[in-house]
């Protein structure tokens, strides 16, 4: 338990979540305070490895079918966890890269020539 609380205690601090003036002198509410604020910081900076079908189709604003399109086309790497299906985020990150450039083109009022 006290190589975790270091472990975290450390992160924290690395992360600037806390700071040792506000630690003053390590209570037990203290230390249930950094705990929770230090997951949080972790949980914010790091990637995920997978995301479900749903998160994939959320992130690249299409639909849970032309996600699995994909994955059949081999557009994405996906596998298998018991019943439910992951697609690796890289592989999402990977295919958002990949599309197109949108060409957009400006749009300009007619002159009205009817006068």
């Amino acid at each position: 338990m006290k190589v975790l609380f270091a472990f975290v205690l450390s992160l924290a601090l690395t992360l600037s979540v806390v700071t040792l003036p506000s630690l003053g002198f390590l209570s037990l509410h203290d230390v249930h305070v950094a705990i929770p604020l230090a997951v949080a910081a972790v949980a914010a900076n790091v990637e995920p490895i997978f995301v479900s079908v749903a998160a994939a189709a959320e992130i690249l604003a299409t639909s849970r079918s032309e996600i699995y399109q994909r994955i059949a086309r081999h557009q994405l790497h996906a596998v298998k966890d018991g019943s439910r299906t992951k697609v690796t985020y890289d592989s999402v990150k990977r295919l958002a890269e990949s599309l197109p450039k949108a060409n957009v083109k400006l749009y300009a009022r007619r002159k009205n020539t009817a006068a």
